[in-house]
């Protein structure tokens, strides 16, 4: 019962740490007065001598989920309350493959400079990027039971891919104009990994006999961990949580990433952006572990590596009803099948979410730009693509707003605003969002980012900008 109740940590410590990147699209990225559009763009030219922000110039989260809807679960009555949870309403609302995502991060430093020739960037925060990935096979199985998979050919079939990790980042850049029309960025970042839970492989199978119905039910499962001391395998293989910590533990696990851009400006109303992002792995080689599950041999279940029920004698179910003791210790025996092995694992890497972005603009003006953005990310072996059309404007030489509209797979109604205030000429205060429906029927939303700072700026006192 320890090994069961030590995956259950896991997959506790998988859910809370970053469930639920997938891909991140804010208007931030359009806004061309806030500095932190260089995430996006490490190319840009930005109209400050110097940027400077402490623990809150840059926080932001965002959030993904492709097809669970609270409306595609329940029943409701006439008022609109949830009566009934709708198996057979959910198991059809889902597609094959479905994604939940979570990203999140918390720029706890910022320092821009302008150099003689260019501009210095040197940022410090952390970092959470987090995939799940599932289909639709055991909630088919609740809502149609077995009986829909009858046949060799036909099992349920369940899967999920999990990847999340938490990392320290401190990066130091450097943005160039080489030319009137072409201007190149470039930022290294060196990675401390904090946590993180990778699955290799997370299936089961059931299999329904067609003559005497019996059941067969075959699962693999194998995932690698890391995690600070506080939780950790002793040498008996057990997962045990009360670790000492120390803050020296969150720089043990280095890596490495790098961004690079480059801005082309065809004349005073076009320009493309190309850039990629996010480049880079973490080297997990401090107290990491592996969860392997699997059907254990305990007993007349067992078959070939397979958990086997073919029924109980009459005597077994008039136990099983009428006496608790002998229940409890056939719920007991039945969980020993299904035991969690964890084991020291010395080190391994995880790769970074890459991110390729591809961007065209049109300046009507000096204080307004329109955008066209194709931006993918890769997770493991998929990929995820979005599409931005952005709209930017400067007014007053103290209000930024984007407008944007992003679609992503499944994901068709995100709508973004952004705004930023200036106030007493170097402080800036920003807060945007990619779907500002989400926040009216945030149950239902299929993705929502929120990115919100303050942060101080200093514009050159010997010449305008083009946006004065």
């Amino acid at each position: 019962m320890k090994k069961l109740n030590g995956f259950f940590v896991v997959a506790a410590l998988a859910l809370n740490v970053a469930l639920a990147n997938a891909q991140t699209v804010s208007p931030v990225d359009f806004m061309r007065m806030n500095p932190y559009q260089m995430n996006a763009n490490p190319a840009t030219d930005l109209p400050y001598e110097s940027v400077m922000s402490l623990l809150i110039g840059n926080v932001g989260f965002d959030v993904q989920n492709t097809t669970l809807r609270y409306n595609k679960i329940f029943d409701f009555d006439a008022q609109g309350r949830p009566t009934i949870l709708n198996l057979t309403k959910l198991a059809n609302s889902l597609k094959e493959n479905n994604f939940l995502g979570f990203n999140a991060h918390l720029d706890l430093f910022t320092f821009y400079r302008r150099l003689n020739y260019g501009m210095l960037t040197v940022n410090y925060g952390i970092k959470v990027q987090s995939d799940a990935k599932f289909n639709d096979g055991l909630f088919k199985l609740l809502a149609f039971g077995n009986g829909a998979f009858v046949g060799e050919s036909n099992p349920v079939k369940v899967a999920m891919d999990i990847n999340a990790q938490a990392f320290q980042e401190f990066a130091v850049g450097y943005q160039i104009n080489v030319t009137e029309e072409l201007s190149l960025g470039a930022r290294a970042k060196l990675l401390f990994g904090i946590a993180n839970i990778k699955t290799d492989v997370f299936e089961a199978q059931l299999f329904t006999d067609p003559d005497s119905y019996a059941l067969r039910l075959r699962e693999n499962i194998a995932m690698k961990a890391s995690m600070p001391r506080a939780v950790y395998v002793d040498d008996n293989g057990q997962l045990k949580t009360n670790g000492p910590f120390s803050m020296g533990q969150l720089f043990r696990n280095p890596g490495f990433g790098i961004d690079l851009a480059a801005e082309y400006r065809f004349n005073d109303q076009f320009s493309a952006v190309a850039a990629v992002h996010d480049l880079g792995f973490v080297h997990w080689g401090k107290n990491n572990f592996t969860v392997k599950g699997g059907v254990d041999d305990v007993g007349q279940f067992y078959d070939n590596g397979d958990f086997l029920f073919s029924g109980l004698e009459l005597d077994q179910l008039q136990q099983i009803a009428s006496d608790e003791s002998y229940r409890e210790l056939f719920l007991d025996t039945l969980k020993q099948y299904f035991q969690m092995e964890f084991a020291p694992l010395k080190k391994y890497n995880t790769a970074l979410n890459t991110n390729l972005l591809l961007r065209g603009n049109y300046d009507l003006d000096a204080h307004n730009r329109f955008s066209v953005q194709v931006q993918g990310c890769f997770l493991g072996s998929g990929f995820r693509p979005a599409l931005t059309l952005a709209y930017n404007g400067y007014f007053y030489e103290k209000l930024d707003v984007c407008v944007t509209y992003t679609m992503m797979p499944h994901s068709y109604d995100n709508i973004g605003l952004g705004i930023s205030g200036r106030l007493f000429k170097t402080c800036n205060i920003y807060l945007t969002t990619n779907n500002v429906i989400g926040f009216f029927s945030p149950l239902n939303l299929s993705g929502m980012n929120a990115q919100v700072g303050i942060v101080f700026t200093l514009r050159p006192e010997d010449k305008n900008t083009e946006y004065e």
